[in-house]
This record gives C-alpha cells, structure tokens and sequence, in this order.
C-alpha cells in the first residue's frame, strides 16, 4: 500500500537532462521501493548523448553491478513474456526476474528487475513497475525529441547562415534535399505566405503521396477535425507576424490513421530580415502521447484503487503533517478531509494511546526508522477499534526524507481473538511454557544450509557443526535410522515432512521434537527447497491424551491471512481477480470472469453467498460475510468476504471493489476455543476435590460443582462465608488471617479448616492455594484447592489413641515388628518378634541365627528373600515354619514394605504375625468342610433312595426269576441243559447289574482322597442320570440331553465332579416339581467353548428366581427353597472353583434357570501339583510357597 501511494511522486524522481541521470534514479528509486535486489536497464537507440547501460545492486544482494551488467549484456531479443529464473548469481539461489519494455513500442529499452522472494512479483509489484517503465519511458521520449530537436534546428540555421540570398538558396537547393531526406522527421518547407513548396521523403511517405502532388494541399485534408481550427489560428498567426510557430495536431497517414505529430515552424529570413521561406519539423510524438494518456490513466486508476482497497492509508510531509488521507480512513473515523489533515487525525486516536503514539510517531520522524506500533482508533459510531500502523520513509538521492507512507490495518478481530484465548488458557499456563521454535532449510538434494539460532543454541552447534548432514549427530540414536529413510523417502516422493524424533540438547538431555518440512517448488513443479520446523513436543509426549488433545487446540493463530483482491462491474460481472485468488482456486482468469468464480464455493454456502451479494448489488452498501472457498487441491477453507463501491461524481456506482481474507484459521481457533473451555470445565468439574477461584482481591469468581454441591449453596451465597456460617466458628479467625496474610504477601496459601456441608455437618479440609501472575508481576487470580481430610483427621485421632495400645497390642495379638537396612545387613527386632523366634531379647540378630530356626523345608524362603531385598522390590510377603527350642514348629506371615531412606538405600519396616493358631483352626475347619461334603452326599443318597431302590429291584427280581426258571428247566426230563444255560448267564447278568449300581453309590458316597485324573464328563453325566431315573419317570419329568461328541477329557475329580453334576440335577428337578402349566423339562448339555473349557450346563423350566437370588445363590447357607439348607451349591463352586473352573447361574428368557460350570481339559502339565491331587471342597487352597 506504501508503494502505491509513492507511485504519486515518482515523476519528481525522474528530474533530470541527461538519459543516464533518468535511469539512475529510476533503478535507485525502484531498489530501495520494492527492496529488489537488483535493477538493470539497457537503452537500445544510439542517438542519446552517450549510450546508457546501468545497473543497481540492493544492499543484501552480494553482486556488484559490472557483474549484472555482463549477465544480460548482448540479450538484445529477448522473449520478455517467458524470461526464466536465474541461478547463475549466487550458486543455486533462484531470482525471478520481471522484465518490461520502455516505451509504448518498445523502441527506447529493456527495464530487468530481479528479487529472491519466491512470491515476487505481486500484484502491487507489477503495478509499481508498470507504472515507473511508463513514467520512465515518457520522459525518456521527451528528451529523445527534445534533441532531435537541437538537432535539426541547428542545421536549419546554419543552412541559412550560408547564404540568406535566393541565389544561394537555389545553389544550395540540393544539398538542402539531400539533408531533409535523411532526418528522421517530417520536414516541410514552405513561400513567406505559407503555401507548400517542397516536403521530405518522410512526409511523402506518411502520407502517402508524391511530393509534387502535396504542394498546395490543403490542410483541412490532413488534420485531425478536432485540432483543425487550433491549428489554422496558430499558423495564421505565426504567418501574419513573423514569429516561429509550435503546435500539437493530429495529422492523417496513408493508412486512413491519426498519429500525433509535434509541428514546429521556423522562418528563414535574409540579411535584411525579410522572410523568405518557411521551414517546417514535423516530429512523431503520438508514442508520448499514447504514454502520457496511459500515466494519466494509470494514475487515476491509483487513486481509484486507493480509495477503494479495504485499508486505510496515509502520508504525511518530512515534519509529520498529514497532507493525504484516502477514502476508507475518512469514512471509518467520519472526517472529512479538511478536518483530519495536519495533526488534527490525532482527535481520533483513543486517549489512553494517544500521547504514546505521539512520542513513538516523533521518534520515529527523528530517526527515520519505520513505523510498525498499534493503537486505537475511534469509529464514526464513538466504537474504538484496534488498528496496526505501518509507514516508510520516502527517501532522496541524498537519503532526505521527502514523505512518510502509511497504512492503518483493522487488527480489532486478532486482538479480540487473542485475549479471548488468553483469558481460557490462564489456568493452563502455569504448566504449559511457549515452546520455541526451531527453524531450518535445506536443498533439494536433503543438505542442510541453514539452521536458526534456536535450533544452533538448544543442540549446542555452531553452524559450521550443523550444516549439512552433521545435523544428524544429534538425533537420539534410537531414531536416527528411522528418521534417515523417512526424510529420503520424503525428499524422493515430494510429500510434506511430519514426523517425530528425539533431539539431544547442549546438555545432554533427549528431548522429543515434531519435524514439520513443505517443499517450495518453481512453476513447473520442481522442488527448489525444503523450509521446516522442530517443534519441542517433550511435555506433550509426557502427557496422557486428554492433555495432548488440549495443547494440539492452543497452536498459535496465524495473523498474516493472504489477502485477495477482486472487482466487479455495477451489475456484479466479475471482471478482475488478484493472482492470489487465482493461484489459491487453481483457475484461469477466463474460467473465473463473469460469474464463474462461484465453483469454487462451498455447495452447503452457496445460496447464502449468493443471496447476500445480490442483497450487496441491491442496495449499494458495502458488507461483509463468510463463506468456505475451495483451493486448488480440493480442500474448502473459510473467507471473510468484504467488499465496497466506487462511485463518480453522482454517486453511481461504477465498480465494485473487494477482497477475501483467509479466515480458517480463526474459525478453528474459535472452534478450539470453545473446546478448551470446555475441556477446561470438564478438568475442574472431574478434579476429586473442592476447586475455588478468586479475583486478586480474594473476591470468588466461580466453584466447581463439586464445590456446590457440597455446601448446598449458590455462588453468590458463597460470597459472604465469613458471616454465613459456611467455615467453622472455632476456625473462622484463624481463617481470614490465613487467607488476608496470603492475599498481603502474595505467597502461596495453605491451611486446614472445617467447612460445613449442606446437611449442616462440618467436615476438615486442606486449603492449598497458589496465585497467577501477569505478565508484570501482578496476582489477577487466585486458584485453590480443598481436598477433605476429615477422614485423615479422624484416623490420626485413631492413630494417637492406637500408640497408646499397640505395644500391648502385638503381645495379644502374637506380632512382632522389625527394621532392615539391606546395604548394611542390620536388623532391629521388637520385644514381642524374639519371643516369637524363641530368643533371648537383646540378641544381636544375624540371617545365621534366623536361618537357624527356619523348618528346613522353608529355608529356600530365607534366600529367595534376601534376593528379592537386595534388588530392591517395595513389598516382601512370605507364610512360613519355624522350630523353636522345644522343636514345636510355629506357623508365621511376614510382611514387609521397602522404602529409600536419605541416602538411597532400601530400607525395610515389617511385622511378623504368629499364624499356628489360625493354621490350626483351618485345618480344623478344612476337616468339618470336608465332612459336610460327604453329608450332603449323603443326603442325596436318602433324596435318591425311590430311585436306588428301583434300579437294584429290577435285577435283583431278573435274578429270582431266572433262577425260578432254570429249576424248572433242570426239573425237565430230560433236563433242558442249555436252557438252564442260558438263564444262568441272565442270572449273572442281572448280578452284575446290581453290583455296578452298589459300586456307583459307594463311590460317589465315599471318603476317598480327591485326585486330578482325566474324566469324561459325558459318560460321569450318564451315571448321574442312572441314579436319578426313578425319580425323574415317577414325578413325569421330561429329561433331554444334549452331549456333544468329541468332546476331549476334563481335568478333575471324578466322584467331585459328579457330587455337582448330582446337585445341579436335584435343583434342576426340585424347580420343576411345582411346574402345572407347562411340561416338566430339564436339559442337560455339554459342549467345548471358546476359551478351550468345557462346559456342562443344567436348564429347568422351573419356577426361576431373582436378579438378587442370582448374586446369592452360591453364598454359603442361602437358600430359596422352604426346606433347604444352603449349602449345596457353595460346596458346588467349592468344588469347581478348586478345579481351576467357573459356575454361575444364567435366568432363561422364558421360565426357569440354566446352572452352567466351565473347566479346563486334562493336559498331563497342567495338574495342581505334583502328586496329582487337588484341594478338598471347602479347603483353604494352596499356600503361598516361596
């Protein structure tokens, strides 16, 4: 915006005489305008002075101006329109290089500029150029003309110095054609009265006629209508007095073409001063003329577009006066012209910024620096807004400032969004730093040629140590390998670089970092560069999700948002678009004019874009909205739509003029925003403790709910606790000290206090509190915590009350206590501990003496012990045997916690506790449990005995009645022998049967010892029902089974196995035995499951019970039958819990339960121990061996 305004006063620069003293300013003017890096220009016509080749060179450019002027010497044709990128000057560092010709036919020179920005030129950059080449050609044109000038008139008069006689006119007459021919100019010459006597070839030429036949035209035939009467009057005039002539007209050439031609008229007088001819210059000028109209125009179109780009812009004289203000200002702060000029701007200017803007204004008109501050000014409507000020100096040859420049740009949205962000990230900053950046760049090829100072101070290198591959040296060695074949692959492939890797610091330190890398590419595509970052992500890895989540929605909002430029006619027709625009869609200028901008529009914003925009057409009034635009790749990102009218005199609109600002990174920011707060709530509301936050003053701000809900109260209820009742009466004094000597110093606060609940009881609680400072020092907030210690408060109580008793305790109790420091071998025993060990009290106590009580089976323990002590595991725990002196062995538990004590060594605090009573008593009640499993065994055998009965019966009465028959048959005469056989043998048979039934029941009711064998729990399954066939037929129950084949052998107890089986059947038939409206079913069914176990699984159409039934049914002594006693299905999962298996209990969808047990198949290396026996049901289980 600068440049363009200083387009204004170039004319001014281009003062001078001389060719070469125009192109020196020119090139200084435009180096030090658009920081070029260097400038070239070459005049092509050899009639100047002297010929002109110049060039500048810009102060970081390291190329002397002789080396530029040898790089483009001699490229005299040229294809200005496909000028490629030089890499010549400085090794592979591309320049783009914008060329232009002087002058409208390209007849004077070749204007070369050349900047290493990979975005140069801009549009503004194209317009500052073609603006100056315009202006430059011009004057350029004008001293050309100005010396053919000189020139010709200074033949003329000495042509007429000669001789002044017609004599020696007529002698000299061919020489003088002869002349006239040659000069590239018309030439006329004409009698004292004016008419026509004699032309040059160039005017015969222009015209189109012989020479003889122009004498005597008439000039209405040749001049412009126009221009015909301003030139009559002239000639006339100059005629009558004798005085030279010069006038400006529009001649008509042989191609029916006006050209503009300068005519200047000299007459030819003799010694007595008589005229006697009159010479003519007719000189081409309609090139100046065409480059005059296109300044005039270019320079109306600056104004234009001054006025009507969306940023206010200034200028002001060397002192600081404001002498220029564009529209956009004056309509933002509701001036007019007259009344901001001067420093009267400065009554728009918020006062609390006003008399700092003032002095740094003044500074900087003192030094000359560049202007680049903030302040506020104020809206037509009294609305301060937040502005940017940005200004340069405009400097002379001598380096004088002549004028400042200056744009105002409308931050209000960027600060807004700033402290909006700052505000919901407070109570994160205390944990989360600003993390640097590292930044670097490499070649294509992947080397390495430069690393900023952040990167060179945190990895400790210099930038000779860096540069290159040397880089790598500091890559954890973890990653280095990984890190090498992404970034190969990267640069093989193109795609952008997004990894992580850990960086080793000067010190040291790994550190975890985000390599983020985009390659810049040329317009053909070909990769020039790769610019990347490393990000340290150390505290985000550290971080669970939830906290990554969070950091990855505080990234740094972006406030340099690409602008593109556009204008439309009054209707809306589209009919320019900014590069940008262009280069951002990815379409051609045609495939966007008129309306065809709109397929690059979000379809979901479409209609609305559009409906504003005829809205926008409708009224006239500029506006603003939002819209998502899709870029070239086919991703959407969202706009700010501005646009504003031009309008002439009249206050028609004649154009429409607009930009879109790239506004998606705002749009997540506030979508983070949102989330964070979130987030934030979300963090204080799941804190396990009372969260409270105050102002600097101890005045509350807000309670989590947590908080309010445990004191019943609202927050502003919550404002007047020192009189509500809310702390504590006895604690309230001690209280407000606390809190006013923490607000007075402030330190950190920390106290305990009671608080009352809702329910009115009061409960103690830890006040710990910590301030958050601004950037100057100053406490703007205050957070704490209370967490509840009424319980610690309490058991502390407890604890001093148990002190009292717990030496007496560890004597009742049977537990000794001890102390061992494991790097010195040093043990310290309780009173109680050596007379559990049997030892004198006072003994020194060495592993030797310990060892020499341990029962010899257990001394493994003692070793696998001190092992476990000297690699320095927290918790020991071992149940073990010891001999005392009277060989009675002793049952102990020992239980030990390991602390670091100060100088880092494992240090150990246990107790051992004297178990052998308890050891007793469960082998005790191992014994009861094991008998009140053989009488449930029993009290099946009375629930069984129908049906015992029933299958003893039927052999025993095939028994009776063979042996009846083969009496009979032996009593035959003659005996019938192999009959009677044949009876014998069913006799036996039947025997058989008989005896299978008794062995059945003796070894289901036996008190043999449990042992893990292979079963197959299909045929054990069959046994059961066996048994229970009586009962099943006489109370018409319908049994079905459903035995899956293949099933593979279960590892267990047989005759255990079958006690279940037994009592999942009785339950199954007890359920069903009330059922009158339905059938009487019970199904039994095994199958292999998914885990590898077999399962067996018992289903009733019974009665059914409870979801809370379902959770008791397996506790010992619940029952929901009316005559049960409780135990059958505790013993049942007893049982198969001790077989390493699961029973539970599943409700039908329709009526009844189906009972299901799980365990695991026999492999010979998965039997409980070692001689192949499992625990009695009920038992205590395996102890814990060492």
């Amino acid at each position: 915006m600068n440049n363009l305004a200083r387009l204004v006063e170039v004319p001014i620069l281009l003062s001078g005489d001389m060719a070469s003293e125009v192109v020196c300013k020119l090139l200084d003017t435009l180096v030090d305008m658009l920081r070029l890096d260097f400038a070239y220009i070459r005049l092509n016509q050899s009639s100047y002075e002297e010929p002109v080749e110049v060039a500048r060179a810009g102060q970081q450019f390291a190329v002397s101006p002789e080396a530029i002027i040898r790089e483009f010497h001699g490229l005299n044709e040229v294809d200005l329109a496909d000028w490629p990128l030089l890499n010549s000057f400085q090794g592979d560092v591309p320049i783009s290089v914008a060329a232009l010709r002087l002058g409208i036919l390209a007849d004077i020179g070749v204007l070369f500029t050349g900047s290493r920005r990979v975005d140069f030129p801009l549009q503004t950059d194209s317009l500052v150029l073609n603006v100056a080449a315009n202006q430059a050609g011009v004057r350029l044109q004008e001293l050309k003309l100005s010396s053919d000038r000189r020139r010709l008139a200074k033949e003329s008069y000495e042509i007429a110095a000669e001789e002044p006689s017609e004599v020696a006119v007529r002698e000299n007459e061919d020489d003088a054609k002869l002349i006239a021919d040659s000069i590239p100019a018309g030439i006329a010459v004409l009698t004292p009265t004016g008419e026509i006597e004699a032309v040059n070839s160039y005017i015969a030429g222009y015209f189109g006629k012989p020479k003889d036949e122009l004498k005597g035209w008439g000039t209405a035939e040749t001049v412009h209508p126009a221009d015909i009467q301003r030139v009559v009057e002239s000639f006339r005039y100059s005629i009558k007095a004798g005085m030279p002539y010069e006038v400006e007209a529009r001649l008509l050439g042989a191609d029916n073409k006006y050209r503009w031609f300068q005519i200047r008229g000299l007459p030819l007088e003799d010694r007595n001063g008589r005229i006697m001819r009159w010479y003519s210059l007719h000189i081409d000028i309609d090139e100046r003329k065409q480059a005059e109209e296109a300044l005039r125009e270019s320079e109306v179109n600056l104004r234009k577009i001054i006025n009507t780009i969306p940023t206010s812009a200034w200028s002001t004289l060397p002192d600081g006066y404001c002498d220029f203000l564009n529209d956009r200002w004056l309509d933002y702060a509701g001036f007019t012209s007259d009344q901001a000029v001067g420093w009267a701007w400065a009554a728009a200017i918020h006062p609390d910024d006003a008399s700092g803007l003032a002095e740094y204004w003044q500074s900087c008109l003192a030094s000359g620096t560049p202007v680049s501050t903030e302040a506020r000014i104020r809206r037509f409507d009294g609305e301060y807004r937040w502005f940017l000020f940005l200004a340069n100096p405009l400097r002379d040859e001598a380096g004088t400032i002549i004028r400042w420049y200056g744009t105002n740009v409308d931050i209000e949205d960027r600060k807004r969004a700033d402290q909006a962000l700052r505000d919901s990230e407070v109570n994160l900053r205390k944990i989360i730093n600003t993390i640097p950046t590292s930044a670097w760049s490499t070649l294509p090829d992947g080397y390495c040629d430069f690393l900023n100072d952040r990167w060179l101070d945190y990895a400790g290198f210099t930038e000779d140590q860096a540069v290159g591959w040397a880089w790598a040296a500091a890559i954890h060695p973890d990653d280095a390998s990984g890190l090498a074949e992404y970034w190969q692959s990267c640069l093989a492939s193109g795609t952008p670089v997004s990894t992580e890797a850990r960086i080793r610091r000067y010190d040291g330190e790994y550190r975890w970092f985000l390599f983020l890398a985009n390659p810049l590419r040329d317009e053909a595509g070909t990769i020039i560069r790769w610019y990347g970052t490393n990000v340290d992500i150390e505290d985000r890895k550290r971080a669970d999700q939830a906290l990554r989540e969070s950091e990855r929605n505080l990234r740094q909002i972006i406030n340099t948002i690409p602008t593109a430029i556009w204008s439309t006619r009054p209707d809306g027709y589209c009919d320019f678009l900014h590069d940008r625009w262009l280069d951002f869609t990815g379409l051609s200028m045609e495939q966007a004019e008129g309306w065809g901008w709109r397929v690059a529009i979000h379809p979901d914003d479409f209609d609305e874009l559009v409906r504003f925009w005829k809205a926008s057409l409708a009224s006239g009034s500029p506006g603003e909205t939002e819209a998502r635009m899709r870029r070239f790749d086919g991703e959407y990102r969202w706009f700010l739509f501005l646009g504003d009218t031009l309008r002439d005199e009249a206050g028609n609109i004649v154009r429409w003029y607009g930009t879109n600002v790239e506004i998606d990174d705002r749009k997540r920011a506030e979508q983070a925003l949102v989330e964070s707060e979130r987030q934030s709530r979300l963090i204080v509301n799941t804190i396990p403790g009372l969260v409270a936050i105050f102002d600097e003053d101890g005045e509350p701000e807000s309670l989590n709910e947590q908080f309010l809900e445990y004191l019943g109260q609202t927050l502003e209820e919550f404002a007047h606790w020192a009189t509500n009742g809310t702390v504590h009466p006895d604690d309230l004094s001690r209280h407000i000290d606390a809190l006013t000597q923490s607000l007075g110093t402030g330190r950190g606060i920390d106290f305990e206090t009671r608080l009352r609940r809702f329910d009115g009881t009061y409960r103690w609680f830890q006040l710990r509190g910590q301030p958050l400072r601004a950037s100057n020092g100053c406490i703007v907030r205050w957070y704490v915590l209370m967490t509840d210690i009424d319980d610690r408060k309490r058991a502390e109580e407890e604890l001093r009350r148990s002190e009292a008793f717990l030496a007496e305790g560890q004597n009742l109790a049977r537990m000794g206590s001890f102390s061992w420091d494991v790097s010195k071998a040093e043990m310290v025993w309780s009173e109680q501990l050596y007379r559990i060990f049997d030892l004198q009290p006072g003994l020194h106590v060495t592993f030797q003496l310990i060892a020499s009580r341990f029962h010899p089976e257990d001394m493994p323990m003692l070793g696998d012990m001190v092992e476990r002590a000297e690699r320095g595991e927290n918790d020991l725990e071992y149940r073990h045997r010891i001999i005392t002196s009277d060989r009675s062995i002793k049952h102990l538990h020992l239980i030990a916690h390991g602390v670091r004590n100060s100088i880092g060594a494992m240090e150990y605090i246990g107790a051992v506790l004297d178990i052998t009573q308890r050891r007793l008593s469960e082998e005790a009640l191992e014994k009861v449990r094991t008998e009140l499993g053989l009488a449930m065994r029993i009290m099946s055998l009375g629930a069984l005995t129908a049906s015992i009965a029933h299958e003893v019966n039927q052999p025993l009465a095939g028994i009776i009645t063979n042996a009846g028959t083969c009496l009979r048959m032996l009593a035959d005469d003659p005996p019938n022998i192999n009959g009677a056989r044949e009876t014998a043998r069913r006799t036996i048979r039947d025997g058989n049967r008989a005896a299978d039934v008794i062995t059945r029941l003796r070894a289901l009711f036996s008190k043999r010892a449990a042992v893990m064998e292979p079963v197959d729990l299909n045929e054990a399954i069959r046994e059961v029902i066996a048994l229970s066939l009586g009962e099943l037929q006489r109370n018409s129950i319908s049994l079905i089974t459903k035995l899956a084949t293949g099933l593979p052998m279960a590892a267990g107890d047989r005759v255990q196995l079958q006690q279940v089986i037994m009592n999942l059947l009785r339950n199954a038939i007890d359920a069903v035995m009330t059922v009158s409206d339905r059938p009487r079913r019970v199904v039994i069914a095994t199958e292999l499951g998914e885990d590898g176990n077999i399962r067996l699984s018992v289903e009733d159409a019974g009665i059914g019970f409870g979801a809370q039934d379902m959770e008791q049914i397996f506790e010992a002594f619940y029952t929901t039958k009316a005559d049960g006693m409780g135990i059958g299905l505790s013993v049942s999962r007893s049982i198969i819990e001790n077989h390493r298996g699961r029973i539970w209990a599943e409700a039908n969808d329709g009526s009844g339960v189906t009972v299901c047990f799980s365990i695991p198949e026999f492999l010979e290396d998965r039997t409980s121990q070692v001689d192949g026996r499992v625990p009695t049901p009920g038992g205590a289980g395996m102890q814990r061996g060492f």
